[in-house]
C-alpha cells in the first residue's frame, strides 16, 4: 500500500450509503468486517494501492470517496469505479498471489478498513452463512462490471455517458432546493473525469452533455449537474432497470 501522508485513524464511526456494495451482508457479519479492518486514514490524493502491489486485502470505505482507475501507455488514465461509504472493493486472488492490476487513489480525505484476505478467509471457512453473503458480494461486483462493458459496446458513447450520469445520481444524487423535485448530482465531476469513466475525450463528452442541455434534458446549478428529464436519459441507454448496488460507477 503507497500513501503520502497517511496516518493510523483511531475513530471508526460514519453511515453506509444505501447502495453501497457491502449491503449484501446482514449487519452481524458486516460488523465482524469492520472488527477484522484496520483503519487508516487517506489524505486527497494519496495511494491506497498502486499496481503491482500484493492483491491480499480487501478494502471497506468509511468515511470519503476513492477511485479504481488504470494508467494507459499514452499518460491518459481510464476510471473502472468509484467507492464510497459502505462499499467493500478489492482483487480477491484464490491463489494468493496476485498483484493489483490498477490503482486505487483518495479523491478526498478518506478513511479505510484494510481486510487481510487471509483473515476474511478463516471467517469464510467457519461460517457458512458469512460464505454465502460474500459469494453474493463477489456476485454483486461482477455485475456491476458487466452492465458497465454492456452500456460501452453497445449503447456507443452517447449511451454511455447517459448511463454514466444515472449512475451518478444513484451515488451522489440529492434533492433540489425548490418544490420542484429534481435529480441533482450532489457532488462536482468534471467533464475530463467523466471521459475517463467511459474510455472517451472530453472533447466528446463536451459535445454530447451541450447537446443534452440543448433538449433540457440536463442543466447545471453551482456546478452541479442537473438532471431533469432522467427518463430520457434511460430511453438512450435502454435503462434495464437494475438496482441500485449495480446501477452506479
Amino acid at each position: 500500500m503507497k500513501q503520502n501522508r497517511a496516518v493510523r485513524s483511531d475513530a471508526w464511526d460514519g453511515g453506509l450509503s444505501p447502495a453501497g456494495t457491502s449491503s449484501v451482508y446482514l449487519q452481524p457479519h458486516l460488523a465482524l468486517i469492520r472488527e477484522l479492518a484496520e483503519p487508516v486514514r487517506l489524505f486527497a490524493g494519496d495511494y491506497l494501492y498502486q499496481e503491482h502491489d500484493p492483491a491480499d486485502r480487501l478494502y471497506f470505505v468509511n468515511r470519503g470517496s476513492l477511485k479504481v482507475s488504470k494508467l494507459l501507455e499514452d499518460g491518459s488514465s481510464a476510471t473502472l469505479s468509484l467507492h464510497i461509504p459502505g462499499d467493500l472493493f478489492g482483487e480477491p486472488d484464490p491463489f494468493g498471489r496476485a498483484v493489483h492490476q490498477f490503482e486505487a487513489k483518495a479523491l478526498e480525505d478518506s478513511e479505510v478498513g484494510i481486510v487481510p484476505q487471509a483473515e476474511l478467509d478463516k471467517v469464510i471457512r467457519t461460517n457458512g452463512d458469512f460464505a454465502v453473503e460474500y459469494m453474493g458480494w463477489m456476485a454483486l461486483m461482477q455485475r456491476t462490471a458487466q452492465s458497465k462493458l454492456r452500456d460501452l459496446l453497445l449503447h456507443g458513447k452517447s449511451g454511455a455517458l447517459c448511463s454514466l450520469l444515472l449512475r451518478l445520481y444513484n451515488m451522489y444524487g440529492t434533492s433540489g432546493t425548490n418544490k420542484e423535485t429534481r435529480a441533482i448530482i450532489g457532488k462536482r465531476i468534471t467533464n475530463l473525469e467523466m471521459a475517463e469513466m467511459i474510455g472517451s475525450t472530453r472533447e466528446s463528452v463536451n459535445r454530447i452533455l451541450n447537446e443534452l442541455k440543448d433538449l433540457g434534458v440536463i442543466s447545471t446549478e453551482r456546478g452541479r449537474i442537473v438532471l431533469n428529464d432522467p427518463d430520457y436519459l434511460r430511453n438512450i441507454c435502454h435503462c434495464e432497470d437494475c438496482p441500485r448496488e449495480i446501477c452506479r460507477m
